[in-house]
This record gives structure tokens, sequence and C-alpha cells, in this order.
């Protein structure tokens, strides 16, 4: 069977959008190689039915090939790359920067997050100068088989990863600060884990499924002078919302310096 995408690097966000893809029909096993040097990560994909090599030279022809690399690789495996579309999911790496080492190729630039490794994912998509939609089909397909996927101009790549990419972190530092603030309560250890755990994914939940904004659902929580709008004045008191803002706004920051 013709060989319809090759991947560069074997990690566990390219296991993730290769089994999401599998699991979905996008793609057969037979019709995508790996190329990677880890053995248990060659192992891991021919479990999968997924053939592998161990170096990126080594790879069969492809219209299309996944880069899934660190970025301070890309120099080092720019010259084995052959298709005439690259996935890249290289951090702070620019279309422009792929297409001036691989010049004969359309880049697709896309930057996921870690639910994608649960099929939860939110991913944003810019096209490079010469792609086109139709170029990026089977990149929005491999997406879509894990979470969902925006079209953003390039330009905001920096923002998506700031809002989406690092979004799970900000999340995480709430649920701790839940977790110990239970505790204080009076709550053992494990049960404050449990109800934080179990609360915050009800209410991403409600965020998903129901029609109402987020601010629309804060409000449908909180009765004046009752628990929850006790609990909401000294996060206002504090500027815990302004901080998240600025938060933000400093990856974004961050991101474009990386990017420089």
């Amino acid at each position: 069977m013709q060989t319809r995408l090759a991947v560069i690097g074997g990690g566990n966000m390219a296991r993730s959008i290769l089994s999401g893809a599998i699991s979905a029909g996008i793609l057969q096993p037979e019709e995508i190689v790996v190329a990677d040097p880890d053995p248990l990560s060659q192992e891991f994909f021919t479990s999968m039915g997924v053939s592998s090599v161990a170096d990126a030279l080594d790879l069969p022809e492809s219209s299309q090939l996944l880069l899934a690399v660190k970025p301070q690789i890309f120099e080092h495996i720019a010259s084995a790359v052959s298709a005439d579309i690259v996935i890249s999911i290289m951090a702070g790496v620019s279309t422009q920067k792929i297409s001036e080492a691989i010049t004969h190729c359309k880049v697709i630039r896309i930057m996921p997050n870690l639910p994608c490794s649960i099929g939860l994912g939110a991913a944003g998509m810019a096209l490079g100068a010469s792609a086109t939609d139709a170029d990026a089909e089977l990149a929005s397909q491999l997406f879509e088989s894990i979470g969902t996927v925006e079209i953003v101009d390039e330009s905001l790549m920096d923002a998506v990863t700031a809002v989406s990419g690092s979004g799970p972190a900000y999340l995480f530092l709430l649920a701790e600060a839940m977790i110990e603030g239970g505790v204080q309560a009076g709550l053992d250890l494990a049960t404050a884990d449990s109800l934080v755990r179990q609360t915050l994914v009800g209410a991403a939940g409600l965020l998903l499924g129901d029609e109402r904004s987020a601010t629309q659902l804060r409000e449908a929580v909180t009765s004046k002078g009752g628990t929850t709008a006790a609990a909401l004045a000294v996060m206002n008191e504090r500027g815990v919302p302004k901080a998240i803002v600025e938060a933000v706004v400093a990856a974004r920051d961050r991101g474009r310096e990386l990017g420089k």
C-alpha cells in the first residue's frame, strides 16, 4: 500500500495524532511510516501495525509529511524531507523558516495541546504562503480526530499558544489551589482532590455543551450574598481575573521572543 503520510518524530504527540487518525479511519496503519531512532518508539508503532525506520533518510516517498520533532533538531533533518506538503507541530518555528529550509514544499503549521493525547485537544492551524485549504485537508482531519481545530492567521499563532497551548497549565494551577483550599477548609487531601477533579470536568462539560457563555454560566452559579459570591469577591479583590489576562499576554509575548 502506498505511503500517504510519513512522520519524523515518534514522541507522545505523534503517537496521539496517529492513534486518533487510525481509530477514526482517516488513515490505515499500512499507509503510515514513522522515522524515530528510539527502539521503544519503533516497538510502539509496530504494535499499531505502523512501519518505522530509524533514520529519516530511509522514509519512503510520500505526498505529505508530519514534522513532530523538537525545533533544535529541524536543521539536521530538513534535507530528508521530500514531501510536497509538510505538516509541522514544531513549537515556535514559522512556516517561512520551514519553507526556506525545504524550498519545494507547502507548509501547514499546527499548535496542538496536551489534551490531544486523550482526544479532547484544541489546536490552532495556520497555512503557509503557498498552501491552500485543499492542502490542509488531511491536517484538519488528523487533528479533528483528537479534538477541535481553529484556522488562524499565522501572526496569531503565539496567541493560540498562550490560550490553548499553555492553557491546560492554568487549569492545573487552579486545581492545585482549589485542592489546597479544600484541605485548609477541613477536607482530607484525597477527598479534596477527588471533588476538584470532578468539579473541573463537569464545569468543562457545561462550557462545551451549554449554549450559555462562560459569563452567563458563572452568573447562574452565583447567588447574591451566597458562598460563591463570597469566594469570587476575594478573587476579584486579589486581582485574579486581571492576573490571568496578563498571564496569557505574557505567554504570547514570550512566544514571539522565542520565535525570533
